[in-house]
């Protein structure tokens, strides 16, 4: 699944996924969904139990805080 298709399908939710192709600049292109969530805890407790090794990347597919908020992850 492309990164783009990821953020439509699950939009406004934390998404933890298999990366299966990177772009020249190394950032995901293409993802394999392994769990998503609302709730950003739920992808961390299950990131703890992702096989060593595994190349994964998480993402929040919601909007992003205008100029002058600070977010914290």
């Amino acid at each position: 699944m492309k990164v783009s298709e990821l953020k439509k399908k699950y939009k406004n939710q934390w998404v933890l996924a298999e990366v299966i192709k990177e772009g020249p600049l190394n950032e995901p292109v293409e993802v394999k969904p392994l769990v998503h969530s609302s709730i950003r805890e739920k992808i961390y407790e299950h990131l703890s139990r992702v096989k060593r090794g595994a190349y994964v990347a998480t993402f929040y597919t919601g909007k992003i805080p205008k100029k002058g908020y600070a977010v914290a992850f």
